[in-house]
């Protein structure tokens, strides 16, 4: 039995006790003119505050957002060049065979030799190179050297001075990298601003 059945029990002629007898002890009853001052909830000039305070939080921190998706984007782009070229190298090594990866801007797509009805596409948004209408023609050899659209030098003839792997650079929303592949394969993507 709850106190408003005892309660009701009482006015009513029965007995404040238990069902193993012992009596409870008496509350005072709270009236409703008693707790109708209380506030259980926040003033409008307590709500107005916190949401100005929010506000002005998110709108300090929308800009940040937003550079850090920029960074986060061109990381990606940068990163899946530098895969292409990587993986293209490796595919070059085992096979023992001279494979190209070709970079056709402003489309973004690029195509590599061992893999030629299976063009890659990439973000449109960013500019390689200022994105003007060019092709970058990178040729992996089986010895692990890159050179760039000239081909793999034969053993009897040394490499053209010319034929150096083009360097490129991607742009994206005010954000820079270079991406430079060495004649022994390494990428190195280098942030700019």
């Amino acid at each position: 039995m709850n106190d408003s059945m005892l309660d009701w029990a009482s006015a009513n002629g029965g007995s404040k006790t238990s069902t193993n007898g012992r009596a409870f002890p008496r509350r005072n009853p709270v009236h409703f003119s008693e707790t109708a001052h209380r506030s259980s909830g926040f003033s409008l000039p307590e709500l107005l505050t916190v949401l100005l305070v929010a506000t002005i939080l998110t709108a300090m921190a929308v800009p940040v957002v937003n550079s850090a998706m920029a960074t986060m984007r061109m990381n990606s782009m940068v990163s899946s060049i530098a895969a292409g070229i990587s993986q293209t190298r490796q595919r070059a090594i085992m096979d023992s065979q001279a494979y190209t990866f070709v970079l056709t801007t402003p489309d973004n797509i690029y195509v590599t030799t061992d893999k030629p009805g299976n063009p890659v596409p990439l973000n449109r948004a960013f500019a390689i190179n200022g994105g003007a209408n060019a092709t970058y023609t990178f040729t992996l050899c089986p010895n692990g050297t890159v050179y760039g659209a000239g081909g793999c030098p034969s053993n009897n003839t040394p490499p053209a001075l010319n034929n150096a792997p083009p360097a490129l650079t991607v742009t994206y929303q005010g954000k820079q990298t270079n991406i430079n592949v060495s004649s022994v394969g390494n990428v190195k993507a280098t942030t700019v601003h």
